[in-house]
């Protein structure tokens, strides 16, 4: 019986005995190979960290000012947020004539109020999304305040309008609620 890993006849030939084992396998130069989708993906994979590290992806917020003869409006707002995240809007209205306003409107628009949930707003509102300020006498400052949680996700649009008698400022306001 001939020992294990010799083949038949090695010995009777005279050469030495030596173990098979495995057969090496052949040299060949390795590379990587992606597919399309792999060479797309990849680069924005390794995007999205650096991504959120600039704070592309984190909450914003922004102020917006406009004037009028007799009215002077500031509004704070987010421009983005995170899903199911609550966030303050603030319309603060100065009264820069020189007599008392009988009432000055502030009206949020509906459809841009009816993407969060959980709205609430401070003072509270006469109708859907208007809030009276009465008597507002020279050079007060009234704050309209609410609060607002992103149901929606996407970009919301609206207005803000705020009117006394006489006048009206309209801003503009849009909001982006990410996943």
């Amino acid at each position: 019986m001939q020992p294990f890993g010799e083949r038949e006849g090695q010995r009777e030939r005279g050469e030495q005995s030596r173990s098979m084992g495995p057969v090496a396998p052949p040299q060949t130069t390795r590379r990587i190979a992606f597919t399309r989708k792999q060479r797309i993906g990849i680069p924005l994979l390794t995007l999205m960290p650096l991504l959120a590290l600039l704070g592309v992806f984190g909450e914003r917020r922004t102020t917006i000012e406009a004037q009028s003869s007799s009215l002077a409006v500031s509004v704070q707002y987010p421009t983005r947020f995170r899903y199911r995240q609550a966030e303050p809007l603030e319309v603060t209205v100065r009264n820069l004539s020189s007599s008392v306003i009988d009432t000055i409107d502030v009206v949020l628009d509906t459809a841009y109020m009816t993407r969060f949930s959980g709205v609430r707003i401070t003072p509270q509102p006469r109708s859907a999304f208007t809030v009276a300020l009465t008597a507002v006498r020279p050079g007060e400052q009234r704050l309209v305040a609410a609060e607002v949680a992103g149901e929606q996700y996407g970009r919301h649009h609206g207005r803000i309008v705020v009117s006394a008698p006489n006048d009206s400022i309209v801003v503009r306001v849009r909001t982006l609620v990410f996943p």
